[in-house]
């Protein structure tokens, strides 16, 4: 459950992001997502929307900021937290 209108806003906002770049069938990345992010806002004049953009690009950009080496975790909205875990980063425990 969402912990606020804030917080469901800003996860409307960043999934509106994606959308757009997945229908442009470019790039999908932290650094693309926070371009799209930062041209949406350019153009947004409802301060509720510029409050959840800022939101949005402050967790995009905290994430490249993050180590990401083994993967990343996100809680859906039923609560229930999915593992990705990064196929290409190098393990030396298997060979």
């Amino acid at each position: 459950m969402y912990r606020s209108d804030e917080e469901r806003l800003t996860d409307i906002i960043m999934g509106d992001a994606i959308l757009q770049l997945l229908k442009k069938s470019g790039p999908i990345s932290s650094r693309a997502l926070l371009e799209k992010l930062r041209k949406m806002a350019a153009l947004e004049y409802d301060s509720a929307r510029q409050q959840a953009f800022s939101r949005a690009m402050t967790e995009v950009m905290n994430h490249i900021e993050t180590p990401q080496a083994a993967g990343v975790a996100l809680k859906s909205t039923d609560n229930v937290t999915h593992i990705f875990r990064n196929r290409d980063a190098s393990d030396d425990t298997k060979h």
